[in-house]
């Protein structure tokens, strides 16, 4: 979890103090939750879930994919289409439908 938690926050170029004070804790805390030092209770972990958009397994480092929970890699999905069908859903109406086009007429060949 220790990695997690500082590498989510590295990457959404937030800093403690900001974590902190949009969490009501001191950024001590944060940083203790990030060094190991203390483990966050399971609400304070279902608060930093909800903050970051991400799974608590992801904090937890049960799983690789940091995406929002309702984006988590169903078993019977191997790991190459859930990264394309998530770049899928990224994209406009439009750009959807020119991909189920080009899906279409691959099929039809």
């Amino acid at each position: 979890m220790v990695n997690n938690l500082k590498q989510i926050r590295n990457d959404k170029h937030l800093l403690q103090t900001k974590v902190a004070m949009d969490l009501n804790v001191t950024q001590e805390t944060i940083s203790s939750y990030e060094t190991g030092r203390v483990f966050p209770s399971s609400d304070m972990l279902i608060r930093l879930a909800d903050y970051y958009n991400t799974s608590i397994d992801y904090l937890l480092c049960r799983t690789k994919y940091n995406l929002p929970i309702d984006n988590i890699k169903p078993n019977n999905i191997s790991s190459d289409d859930f990264v394309l069908l998530n770049k899928i859903n990224s994209l406009s109406h439009i750009d959807k439908a020119k991909v189920q086009g080009y899906v279409d007429s691959l099929i039809s060949k």
